[in-house]
């Protein structure tokens, strides 16, 4: 009734459970490739849960598992393979399939987006799936399911490289910000030495001094310090 492997399991072979009648709960956290019909009518199958190394799930694969209704896989393009029609017919009649869940780190990806509104849109763009499948014939469901990885996969990828802009840009600001703050206390210490008649007067070439000032900012140690809390998480996604 219930199949669950921690580890090393790689490859579910084709035909493996066809007809297995009374399978009901499926965990494989470890499976990299689910082969041609390797679930074909398991009509009691209702979840099947895969991890973020999943690579491909074949034609076929949970054909007529009419009591399915929850699936849960990772962000991969070309996750399925099409059919001899060139079509995508993993969950062809499976009545019931209504929910597709995202296992790596999406979320957490999706949590570092600098933007508030970038990360609604992202969570609507998943959420989305959801609301369209129960509408759906048997007969679309892998294909818009497959459609709809490709949207997240594209905005996300969107979403990564303006909040990187972003960064670079604050990055920028960070390192002039305490560059002019060397330079008003380097000021304001010379100043202080003049009025006390301690220092000799001395012809500085300007640019010379501001590269000085820059390298001596501490700004390099700011920036080596902060800029991995603000970086994205890398995980399946960034394949």
């Amino acid at each position: 009734m219930d199949v669950k492997f921690s580890s090393r399991l790689e490859t579910i072979e084709t035909w493996a459970f066809d007809e297995c009648e009374d399978l009901k709960y499926l965990k494989i956290p470890s499976l990299l490739r689910v082969k041609f019909g390797a679930f074909f009518s398991c009509k009691t199958l209702a979840e099947a849960e895969f991890g973020e190394g999943l690579e491909t799930i074949e034609e076929g694969a949970f054909q007529y598992c009419h009591s399915l209704r929850r699936i849960a896989i990772p962000l991969k393009y070309d996750l399925f393979t099409l059919n001899s029609n060139e079509r995508y017919d993993q969950f062809d009649d499976c009545f019931k399939l209504a929910t597709v869940e995202l296992v790596g780190s999406i979320h957490k990806t999706i949590s570092f987006l600098s933007l508030q509104n970038w990360r609604n849109e992202m969570n609507q763009e998943i959420s989305r799936i959801n609301e369209v499948l129960p509408n759906l014939s048997t007969f679309e469901k892998a294909g818009e399911m497959r459609d709809w990885i490709r949207r997240v996969l594209r905005r996300i990828e969107h979403y990564k490289a303006e909040h990187s802009n972003l960064l670079k840009e604050a990055m920028v600001l960070l390192e002039l910000a305490v560059w002019k703050a060397k330079l008003r206390q380097n000021e304001e210490e010379k100043h202080s030495v003049l009025d006390s008649n301690k220092a000799k007067k001395i012809k500085l070439d300007l640019e010379s001094a501001r590269h000085g000032h820059r390298v001596t900012c501490g700004a390099d140690i700011i920036i080596k310090n902060v800029l991995p809390f603000l970086e994205l998480p890398k995980g399946d996604d960034d394949s």
